[in-house]
């Protein structure tokens, strides 16, 4: 058999594994028939190198020993030298890296030239997994050479990327991307697509070594499409992108991604990445606090680790084992975080030091007394800056402590604003929980209700404070968002056939999926933050208000309230026990307005509620009464409050409210034009009057405001589309919208109005140029929002306000028909009057029917409470 013909299959693998395979059994057929050993070397290392890149590695280890075999009767040396070296790549991915090293040592001695640079481009990766990357560098760097000398373009590529992933390990990231970008050009001039992807997947790495979330993103989603396409995700892609997910606090889908690795790694008998995929399973299990799953894995993959001699890997893993047993083992821990940083694990290092710390641990303390280094990756940074405030406080420097949490602080707001995507910026606020918390905490031991104030606020909703990233110019995403809405209407539609609805469900569940995976993409709006508003600005534009803002302390509930230029600091009740009472109060007002059950239910229900607003209102508002007197209220609630109907509460009777997710952003929305708007005032102040065909009122509502008040456009029945609806919007004053309305807790961001063709989501209302500056959503359940750490807030309440809106009147349950379009009504005769929002939707609950007084109470006014 012609040797060239033989070489051919080898050259196919990386660019069509399966075409390779089948010509390689030809191949192996005709070498068998022709008596030819050499034709039958070649032809089996290409059946093994095409099993390896068909995630096949136990078919690829038995081809390629019986490849060795057969050159080593033949006396083939040089082939079964060849053979080994590719034998070595495939123990490795089984697990097994003595066999691979003793394989790659016996290849070393019987090749020459380019055949052995081949042999020491093999063993630097065998180097890297076990650790020695000096080692494995110069390996890399003299196979390199002599590629270069024999213009070999397939391997230069080959040993530039796994350069380029090695010097990304090392922090060395320009040139691990310069080495990258060079193997792209390769791989392309080359027209190996696959190879191109899998290094665009590791450009997606550096970045996130870098910590470009955003850029990660980019590149992996570029690579995973061709790996979707092909029908194969490699387990070292998924592990990666697990990393990626857990780094952006994503956890359920870090979680995923890791089960999914774990699964490939599994059944591809990859036994090297199998235990790396276990670890990123341990570390997403245990930051979603399911300590058992995570102290499972990490055992799981400590183990593994071990049997293979991975001693560096079996480090971190040792350390996830600790954190999440039952009990914790200090001495360990103690033992382990200095194995961490010996091994080259700074993050985990440092989350080590700091967990003891907070224990009390006075050597973990003395530990993190260093300022930070002034590069590096961001989250990194940040909690350095906690561990230094630590140590400060240890050491009796409180002052001195809180200029290292405003540090951390400012580093986050900085790294919060580079991301553009609403949901990756709440979600990294939880980067500052311990920093705040902290601050707190030194401002309550001063007794300094002022300081305190400060601290919460310089945490609070600070998503809310940066300039809105609008939606990204994508026509794919376009493409998406009308597809789904397109389902949507169809599901709504459907009701009969539920094979055809699971199937729309599942293809909904799909489109949400592309939807938020491409908006995580959107580029930041700014690269710095907003100057802070100093707090003296806030609590003197409340003029005649008091502003009340609660905060949980270690459990507890502290009242903050502004009045008069004075900050003044009341304990209240556990926070458990409101959220108790919330919760039961929010199911008596759901039956109460849904009219469900007897007469008897129903009053059943209403004295429910009305005791547990009693009882709430003596928790949270009794203590500060003698302070707010009969004030208009601004409240800014925290956790579970947030869906409170404060205007039910007897103290707030008659009164107007304002609810707002922090005083800085209703002092922003209150005061001044929040956010750079494109589209310039025309001096006419528009209003928009939308009604969906459903529920029935909407029609009516809308009609009867029309024939109230003057405006511009009127929106009615199917000529309420999406895109009308949008365009009417867009730069308007005011905008009222009647309207089926849905809170999606699984998913916030996808939240929706029920219009004419489909749901309105806050995505759509994202690629608005200027907001209406007074938004009211006549629909149920608008104004929830799903809360994360630092009483961040996702939903259609918080888009509205974030996005420029000034005052939206939206539920926070459900509502009664024919009462909404009473209070509507009433409320938008005041607003012509001239009358503030919060002040028109006070006066409109007041004249509400008694028995409605469920509904009247369930629409709040959230963000200035003017307009």
């Amino acid at each position: 058999m012609d040797s060239s013909t033989a070489g051919r299959a080898l050259a196919m693998v990386m660019a069509d594994p399966r075409g390779a395979q089948a010509l390689a059994v030809d191949l192996l057929a005709t070498a068998k028939r022709e008596a030819d050993p050499a034709g039958e070397v070649t032809a089996l290392r290409a059946l093994g190198l095409a099993a390896r890149e068909l995630q096949d590695a136990a078919t690829a280890a038995h081809q390629l020993r019986l490849s060795v075999a057969v050159a080593r009767r033949a006396g083939l040396a040089e082939l079964a030298a060849e053979s080994r070296m590719s034998l070595a790549l495939v123990l490795d991915d089984l697990g097994r890296p003595r066999s691979a090293v003793r394989e790659i040592d016996l290849a070393l001695t019987a090749l020459r030239g380019l055949p052995l640079a081949r042999a020491r481009m093999q063993q630097g990766i065998l180097l890297r997994r076990l650790g020695r990357e000096a080692d494995a560098l110069r390996a890399y760097s003299t196979a390199l050479a002599s590629f270069r000398r024999h213009g070999d373009l397939l391997w230069q590529a080959r040993v530039l990327t796994n350069r380029g992933v090695l010097q990304a390990y090392r922090g060395g990231l320009s040139q691990a991307r310069a080495d990258l970008l060079r193997a792209q050009e390769l791989y392309r001039e080359l027209g190996l697509t696959s190879a191109v992807a899998q290094v665009e997947h590791n450009l997606g790495f550096v970045s996130a070594q870098g910590g470009d979330l955003v850029s990660a993103l980019d590149w992996y989603d570029r690579a995973d499409e061709h790996f979707r396409r092909s029908g194969s995700r490699p387990a070292v892609a998924l592990i990666d992108r697990a990393e990626l997910l857990l780094a952006a606090r994503l956890l359920g889908e870090a979680r995923q991604a890791a089960q999914d690795a774990v699964q490939a790694a599994t059944d591809a008998q990859l036994g090297s990445l199998v235990p790396q995929a276990k670890l990123l399973l341990a570390q997403s299990a245990l930051a979603a606090g399911d300590q058992a799953a995570a102290h499972e894995a990490a055992g799981q993959a400590r183990r593994a680790f071990q049997r293979q001699q991975r001693e560096r890997w079996a480090v971190h893993a040792r350390y996830l084992e600790l954190r999440s047993a039952a009990s914790q083992d200090r001495a360990s821990l103690r033992k382990v975080a200095a194995a961490l940083e010996n091994s080259g694990w700074a993050e985990q290092a440092l989350e080590a030091r700091l967990f003891l710390a907070s224990c009390g641990d006075q050597a973990a303390l003395a530990g993190l007394a260093a300022p930070p280094a002034k590069a590096g990756l961001a989250r990194l940074r940040i909690r350095a800056w906690h561990g230094r405030a630590l140590s400060l406080v240890h050491l009796g420097d409180p002052a001195g402590a809180k200029r290292a949490l405003d540090a951390g602080l400012r580093l986050l707001d900085q790294y919060r604003a580079a991301l553009g995507a609403t949901e990756l910026r709440v979600l990294s606020s939880g980067e500052g929980a311990d920093l705040a918390a902290l601050g707190i905490r030194l401002a309550l031991a001063d007794h300094r209700p002022r300081q305190v104030l400060a601290w919460a606020e310089r945490w609070r909703a600070a998503t809310l404070r940066l300039r809105p990233a609008r939606s990204p110019d994508d026509p794919e995403l376009t493409r998406d968002l009308a597809q789904l809405r397109r389902v949507g209407a169809e599901l709504t539609g459907q009701d009969g056939d539920p094979v055809r609805r699971h199937r729309l469900l599942r293809r909904q569940r799909a489109l949400e999926e592309a939807i938020r995976r491409r908006t995580w993409r959107t580029g930041a709006a700014m690269s710095t933050m907003d100057k802070a508003i100093p707090l003296e600005r806030v609590i003197a534009s409340l003029g005649d208000r008091a502003l009340v803002e609660l905060v949980e302390e270690q459990g507890h509930l502290i009242a903050l309230v502004a009045v008069a230029g004075r900050v003044h600091l009341r304990q209240l009740a556990t926070a458990a026990a409101t959220t108790a009472e919330v919760a039961a109060l929010r199911f008596a007002l759901r039956r109460l307005v849904s009219r469900y059950g007897s007469a008897a239910s129903q009053a059943a229900a209403d004295a429910a509620a009305r005791h547990g607003l009693r009882l709430l209102d003596e928790w949270l508002l009794a203590p500060v009464r003698p302070l707010i007197g009969d004030r208009e209220l601004v409240i800014v609630p925290t956790g579970a409050l947030q869906a409170l109907p404060w205007s039910a509460l007897p103290s707030c009777a008659g009164r107007p409210i304002t609810v707002a997710p922090s005083a800085t952003v209703w002092w922003q929305a209150a005061t001044s034009d929040r956010h750079h708007k494109p589209v310039p005032h025309t001096g006419k102040r528009r209003t928009v009057l939308v009604a969906a065909q459903e529920p029935p009122c909407a029609v009516p509502e809308v009609q009867a405001l029309a024939a109230l008040l003057t405006h511009d456009a009127s929106l009615v029945g199917t000529q309420a589309t999406v895109q009308a609806t949008l365009t009417a919007m867009d730069g308007a004053h005011r905008a009222h919208i009647a309207a089926h309305g849905a809170f999606r807790a699984d998913n916030p961001l996808f939240s929706y109005l029920s219009l004419a063709d489909g749901p309105m989501t806050v995505h759509h209302f994202t690629s608005l140029r200027r907001m209406p500056e007074l938004v009211v959503l006549s629909a149920c359940d608008t104004g929830l929002s799903t809360v994360y750490p630092g009483d961040e807030l996702m939903g259609l309440s918080a888009t509205l306000l974030g996005a420029g809106t000034r005052t939206l009147v939206a539920s926070t349950g459900p509502v009664e028909d024919t009462a909404t379009q009473t209070l509507m009504v009433q409320l938008h005769r005041h607003l012509d009057a001239g009358t503030a929002p919060s002040h028109s939707l006070a006066l409109a609950r007041s004249a509400a029917d008694p028995d409605s007084w469920a509904t009247a109470h369930s629409f709040t006014c959230f963000g200035a409470g003017t307009a």
